[in-house]
């Protein structure tokens, strides 16, 4: 796989997470999670912003740049973000994964290399927070 095609890869993978879809389907939260949606919601903003840096890298480089699709998420329009939460950490632990794989994918490109290095810095940052948050609303719903 070429570095284009790695880099085409991790934008679709970043771009498309669940992360991003939960920004977007606003899951129900309670008035008690309004900080964990907040930060969920900054993280899928620092991602987007992440993406759009990827996307500025392969333009011009691609005749037509792959944004993907989103899974069949439909399932999840009308959950609670705790729920939901649960199922991020384990589609950013798969992404963090891709991210590591396409680490050492990238060669001879400096510039493509520092971008997907950076990438999964941010990812693996974003993991930790998700796995904090998911314990700590796991935790307020067993106490509730």
């Amino acid at each position: 796989m070429s570095n284009v095609e790695t880099l085409n890869t991790v934008l679709i993978r970043v771009y498309r997470s669940l992360l991003q879809y939960a920004g977007e389907c606003w899951p129900w939260a309670s008035a008690n999670a309004q900080s964990t949606e907040a930060a969920v919601r900054d993280m899928a903003a620092e991602e987007q912003r992440l993406a759009e840096r990827v996307f500025h890298w392969l333009d011009g480089r691609l005749p037509v740049v792959d944004l993907g699709t989103y899974p069949d998420n439909s399932s999840l329009h009308f959950v609670s973000l705790s729920f939901l939460l649960r199922r991020i950490v384990s589609d950013h632990a798969e992404l963090a994964a891709c991210l590591k794989q396409a680490r050492s994918a990238v060669v001879n490109d400096a510039p493509a290399a520092q971008l997907v290095a950076e990438a999964h810095a941010i990812v693996e940052r974003h993991l930790t927070r998700l796995n904090e948050l998911a314990a700590k609303s796991a935790h307020a719903e067993v106490a509730a």
